[in-house]
């Protein structure tokens, strides 16, 4: 493999370098006056790339629809720009929330058919 004009070797190769290979958790909760939580978004920052991955998304059924789910993903993207986060990206399956993503202005960038059997899985990006 030769590095070439774009230097893209040298980048790849430095996002696999051991004190790159460590991802920063990013968390944000919603609590309800009795302290009880009503919803959540927990994520990662990968330092060198400097991306936002978001891994969990939940709100209390009872609390859907209220815009609590976007301010929790506004509150986690937020947090990935005051990090340095070019990017945000999720994947979600039909059976939870593309829409809600769509809404949100992520872009969908890939997809996979039948994962699991029977469903889909939709792959989503957001630049922030």
């Amino acid at each position: 493999m030769t590095q070439g004009g774009s230097g893209k070797c040298v980048v790849v190769r430095e996002r696999f370098e051991p004190a790159n290979l460590e991802s920063e958790p990013v968390q944000v909760f919603a609590l309800g006056p009795d302290g009880v939580m009503l919803g959540g978004c927990a994520g990662r920052v990968e330092r060198s790339w400097h991306w936002l991955t978001i891994d969990t998304m939940w709100v209390d059924e009872a609390k859907r629809g209220l815009g609590l789910g976007s301010a929790l993903l506004r509150s986690i993207e937020d947090e990935g720009r005051r990090r340095g986060c070019r990017w945000s990206d999720v994947t979600t399956f039909d059976f939870q929330a593309p829409g809600f993503y769509r809404n949100a202005g992520y872009v969908q960038y890939g997809v996979k058919h039948d994962y699991p059997p029977g469903h889909t899985n939709y792959f989503f990006r957001k630049d922030l």
